[in-house]
């Protein structure tokens, strides 16, 4: 499903202007980061919970030597943070009853 019809069925289930559904997911998930109420809230180390849905949280990668495979050199990989998201139990139940 593309985000064009999330916002198609997200107004023909709540009756609203496709217009003003589309602005609320964009306020949601916006895909430039550090403008939607998700990126933003992970970016200052909040969890974001949607209950029945599950939860988005920040998970760091830590620091590591890796290997250019081209010229073999070792080469250090610093830590990364990284979104990651769990689903709710019910969301995991919902999918295992199809």
């Amino acid at each position: 499903m593309t985000k064009t019809e999330l916002i198609r069925k997200l107004a023909d289930v709540t009756g609203l202007p496709q217009k003003d559904v589309r602005a609320v997911v964009d306020a949601l998930i916006h895909a430039r980061p550090g403008k939607g109420l998700i990126s933003t809230s992970l970016k200052m180390g909040e969890k974001v919970t949607l209950s029945g849905f599950g939860t988005f949280h920040v998970r760091v990668r830590k620091a590591r030597q890796a290997r250019n495979p081209k010229t073999g050199a070792h080469v250090r990989v610093p830590d990364r943070i990284y979104p990651a998201f769990k689903p709710a139990k019910s969301f995991k139940d919902a999918l295992k009853r199809r």
